[in-house]
């Protein structure tokens, strides 16, 4: 097999030895004693692959790491990367787009002909949250 213990930029001086141990097992019994989902280079999809998509997502990923995580905070780069055949129809109707494993996902709605406006990141309601009710009701 092909074993793979790199890429986890600083975290990888705290869990280096952990993962050293964890490798050791996984290639000598062939089979991982912990779930490695979070750190198995096979986790990846066929868009992240693409040398520019990781340079920019990366230096947004790693400038996050010690922010503060705001609830519904969208991630800004490399986005486009997939988009549905309605994703102007959706537009049309006020969409506010999220990255959802590549593709851009309408998160809600500002109403047609509106420009979506999210407003400052909160741990409250925010203010597009009446919209988001509106829409939930109507189900």
């Amino acid at each position: 097999g092909y074993f793979v213990g790199a890429g986890l930029n600083s975290i990888g001086i705290l869990t280096g030895g952990g993962i050293g141990r964890l490798l050791a097992h996984w290639v000598k019994t062939g089979i991982p004693d912990m779930d490695v989902t979070g750190m198995n280079i096979d986790r990846l999809h066929r868009y992240q692959s693409n040398p520019l998509y990781r340079a920019h997502r990366v230096v947004e990923s790693l400038g996050m790491v010690y922010k503060c995580h705001y609830p519904f905070k969208p991630l800004e780069t490399a986005r486009n990367v997939k988009r549905s055949p309605l994703h102007t129809r959706l537009e049309a109707q006020g969409a506010y787009f999220k990255d959802v494993s590549g593709w851009e996902s309408p998160d809600w709605y500002a109403g047609e002909g509106k420009t979506p406006e999210p407003g400052p990141l909160s741990f409250g309601k925010h203010d597009w949250f009446p919209q988001w009710k509106a829409e939930h009701d109507a189900v």
